[in-house]
């Protein structure tokens, strides 16, 4: 499902980012920005119905990794920070006490928490603050536990917005639970981001606990566990997405000049990735499944006119993304293969990675985002 739903998303987005590309007339550059920023929002609620339907069947997997804290809450604070100037809040993050320099847990899930509890403050304060208040506690046994010692992070996110009544607090954490009726109209939204978090932060070792009232703000509150990680573990225990190591400049126009094949059995995908990668001035050939993917790289191996990289969507019909890697792999294929997949589980990232992909691009396909990607890895093998 998650396939299926992405996909399209991917060529309605793209496609729209293709007409904004030729169009001067400002009304009409109004529309585009209209049907983006309403795609951007419909893809939120799928994000959020998927990321239930995965927790609910029991599909969703935490995954460990190593990451600075630090450096987590300020992206978070530096995606946030935007928001809440749009609106005229102030946004703060205070320390109550020294962080460890890194620790162990699932930093993606960590994140989507976190961003979706500061995005809902902001969204109900209208005016004044909402500040993040970061503590942690490690175990009592750290200094004499062999394995790694399990502290808590501990965050309170607290405004000073229209506030939660009792009646609505008690039932808050329940899937489409939203407020009254004329709070839904004014600032709209699922009801599904704080049934998520509460699991997530669950699944985390931890809890969210929220305290409020009513016109006066509100305090929500989420504890996770962690594991301290020593410096010297840093470079085995690095996560496996690449994507930590992209350039952060989203202002850059990439320039690609490369020999590039793209894999997927999506028409209308296949165009709008070669769009994107003919415009920045890559060479790119298409093949509509696996088998003529590897009919194409043995015929330019032959040649001794290597792809330098190949963009390969892991759901085709006759032979899906997983089994082609892994034969690209044996036909002698060093180059990166970037995986093009609809983010449904994390277990179907590791697997892109153990199928001989470099790295993964989620659907719906960001044009900047694949650009970075591609020319990251183009420089990295030169």
């Amino acid at each position: 499902m998650s396939h299926e739903i992405r996909t399209p998303m991917t060529a309605i987005l793209g496609y729209n980012d293709l007409i904004a590309d030729h169009v001067t007339n400002p009304e009409t550059s109004s529309y585009i920005r209209t049907i983006r920023r309403n795609g951007a929002f419909l893809l939120e609620i799928i994000n959020d119905i998927l990321d239930l339907s995965k927790i609910e069947a029991g599909k969703l997997e935490i995954s460990q990794e190593v990451f600075s804290p630090d450096r987590l809450i300020e992206d978070v604070r530096s995606i946030m920070n935007v928001r809440a100037t749009e609106g005229g809040i102030e946004l703060d993050v205070e320390y109550q006490n020294p962080l460890p320099a890194l620790v162990s847990s699932d930093a993606k899930r960590l994140k989507q928490i976190l961003i979706n509890l500061v995005g809902n403050a902001i969204k109900f304060t209208s005016q004044g603050s909402v500040r993040i208040v970061v503590d942690y506690v490690p175990a009592p046994d750290a200094e004499t536990n062999a394995m790694p010692a399990q502290g808590m992070l501990y965050f309170d996110i607290v405004d000073t917005g229209i506030g939660i009544s009792d009646k609505l607090l008690e039932r808050l954490f329940q899937p489409f639970c939203q407020g009254d009726a004329s709070v839904n109209r004014e600032f709209g939204g699922t009801g599904l981001g704080l049934a998520i978090s509460d699991r997530l932060a669950e699944m985390l070792g931890g809890e969210i606990t929220a305290e409020s009232e009513l016109g006066q703000g509100s305090k929500f509150s989420v504890s996770v566990a962690v594991s301290e990680v020593a410096h010297s573990a840093t470079a085995a225990s690095q996560p496996n997405d690449s994507s930590t190591a992209l350039p952060s400049d989203d202002g850059i126009e990439w320039a690609i000049d490369a020999d590039i094949l793209i894999v997927d059995d999506r028409r209308d995908i296949r165009f709008l990735s070669n769009t994107f990668l003919t415009k920045a001035g890559a060479r790119v050939s298409e093949a509509e499944d696996g088998e003529v993917a590897i009919r194409a790289v043995q015929q330019s191996l032959d040649d001794d006119k290597p792809y330098r990289l190949i963009l390969l969507d892991m759901q085709m019909p006759r032979m899906d993304g997983y089994e082609t890697a892994q034969q690209l792999r044996r036909l002698g294929f060093t180059g990166p293969i970037i995986a093009l997949t609809a983010d449904a589980m994390q277990g179907d990232m590791h697997r892109c990675l153990e199928a001989g992909c470099n790295d993964y691009l989620s659907k719906p396909i960001d044009r900047q985002v694949m650009l970075k990607k591609v020319h990251y890895y183009l420089e990295r093998e030169a």
